[in-house]
């Protein structure tokens, strides 16, 4: 029993020649049949491989199950033609979406109280001022994070437009 890995292209060749007239011509049963006449541990990649990388050589002992280049014709069906748009749902949709941005409050930018870290307490807001030292806003949080109202609505940020157009739509539908 010899290694497969170790047979030159050659070889690999002759022993699927061999072994394809005593089987289905599958790659999975000609690397059974390798086995079962020389003992070669043979996946069905590794057939397919051979087949991929010496087409040529094995041109009169086909691969069975791979489909054939000129095997079925192309063919073109028509197309199915869409259902006409509804154009009170479409003149709905293009009310929505031109909808105002919702109106974002003003909060008031407050003064940082200035606390180092051992300053903190649980409830203080830990939005970073300075580089050296680095101190924080200290002002009590929202309850919802770890930052004041302010500072929690710079983290969040305004949301794209779709975001942004979301209660609004949600009321539509509602």
């Amino acid at each position: 029993m010899s290694n497969w890995k170790l047979l030159t292209a050659a070889e690999k060749i002759a022993a699927i020649r061999e072994a394809h007239p005593r089987c289905a011509g599958t790659a999975t049963t000609i690397a059974a049949e390798l086995f079962e006449l020389h003992g070669y541990q043979v996946s069905r990649n590794a057939v397919i491989g051979i087949y991929h990388r010496y087409p040529d050589s094995l041109k009169d002992v086909p691969l069975a199950g791979l489909p054939q280049a000129a095997a079925k014709p192309l063919v073109r069906t028509s197309r199915v033609k869409k259902a006409a748009p509804n154009l009170q749902k479409v003149a709905e949709l293009h009310r929505i979406m031109d909808a105002p941005a919702p109106v974002i409050e003003k909060l008031v930018v407050p003064e940082s109280l200035n606390l180092s870290i051992m300053d903190l307490r649980m409830n203080s807001c830990r939005w970073p001022h300075g580089e050296k030292p680095i101190l924080f806003c200290g002002h009590p949080d929202d309850g919802q994070s770890s930052y004041c109202a302010y500072h929690h609505k710079l983290s969040v940020g305004a949301g794209t437009l779709s975001e942004r157009n979301v209660d609004f739509l949600l009321k539509k539908v509602a």
